[in-house]
């Protein structure tokens, strides 16, 4: 009798034991890429210099083209970008793009982190390695918690103005003082972040009317095809650009250049008042054989796109001085 007692005793701890249940729960690893989509809302932290360091704000994940990669925005102490490298086992694994690349003090980045869900709607992020700065002061080593958090699908957080049947109306000015409306408009989305469109005029301008085709991802605004911006048809616009920090690009020979002027202006136009970055694009134009440089600013609103532009030295008399905004359809 005293062994059956043992025997039931021994039963009866051996169910109680939580080792011996099955485990239930939450599981990271059945995580899926698709999963890490969307906005994430917290603080990362690091020590640098036996300080402790925050920064606090919101993170964008989103699909590249093709949907087969992901990349992010981390809007904190300004705009930094990654790009997803690998995706294994329920982690996201990233390398972080350094947005000042000729800098010496940058030319040892090295930057690179994962982030695995802690729980439902809620992920761990590690960001390590080498930033910008002077020698034996660049490792550095960031971790933090963020959780899902709803935006506005019209988040000015990123540019986000390009949708089939959007348009917008502009006043031009050219350098010999002729104006006239111009009229843009999105008729199409054929791939990812890929728009075209049409560009009309009355005034009866030769060249103006050329198609629209524009790529604007979160992070990118460039105009592959529209003439009446650029002399090259190609101006690029990263969203994630460093203040003061020409970034260069090139069209067959030539170099043009994009810089981050200044940031948080505010703009008064005919179609409202907006926040605008403002940019410098200066390119290569020819007047026979000697190669002069046109030099523009453009002020866009990541949810209005360009604002406004302003060319300081135009071609000759008949070529665009000046453009504002007038009226948007969204």
């Amino acid at each position: 009798m005293k062994r059956f007692l043992l025997y039931l005793t021994c039963v009866f701890l051996i169910f109680a034991s939580p080792g011996c249940k099955k485990k239930s729960g939450f599981d990271p690893l059945i995580k899926t890429q698709s999963d890490f989509i969307g906005t994430w809302k917290g603080t990362i932290s690091a020590f640098r210099n036996n300080k402790l360091i925050r920064q606090t704000g919101n993170i964008s994940i989103y699909p590249e083209a093709g949907g087969n990669t992901l990349s992010g925005l981390i809007f904190m102490n300004g705009i930094s970008y990654f790009r997803q490298f690998q995706f294994a086992n329920g982690t996201l694994y990233f390398k972080m793009i350094c947005n000042d690349q000729a800098n010496p003090n940058c030319q040892n980045w090295s930057l690179s982190g994962y982030a695995v869900f802690s729980d439902e709607g809620k992920i761990e992020i590690k960001i390590s390695g080498n930033e910008c700065g002077t020698l034996g002061d660049q490792y550095i080593s960031w971790d933090g918690t963020l959780v899902s958090t709803q935006v506005s699908a019209d988040s000015i957080l990123y540019y986000n103005f390009a949708k089939t049947g959007n348009s917008w109306t502009y006043k031009v000015i050219l350098k010999n003082g002729d104006s006239c409306q111009l009229q843009k408009q999105i008729n199409e989305s054929p791939a990812d972040y890929y728009f075209r469109g049409a560009s009309s005029q009355a005034c009866l301008w030769g060249g103006i009317n050329k198609s629209l085709i524009w790529t604007v991802s979160p992070d990118t605004y460039s105009l592959n095809h529209d003439s009446t911006f650029s002399l090259m048809d190609n101006v690029y616009f990263p969203i994630y650009a460093k203040p003061g920090v020409v970034n260069r690009y090139y069209v067959n020979s030539d170099t043009s250049t994009i810089t981050l002027i200044d940031t948080n202006l505010w703009v008064t136009t005919p179609a409202g008042i907006f926040n605008c970055a403002r940019f410098r694009h200066t390119e290569p134009f020819y007047s026979g054989l000697i190669k002069n440089t046109k030099t523009s600013y453009f002020w866009i609103n990541n949810r209005y796109g360009i604002i406004r532009q302003e060319v300081v030295n135009p071609v000759d008399s008949t070529s665009i001085q000046l453009q504002e905004l007038t009226a948007k359809n969204f």
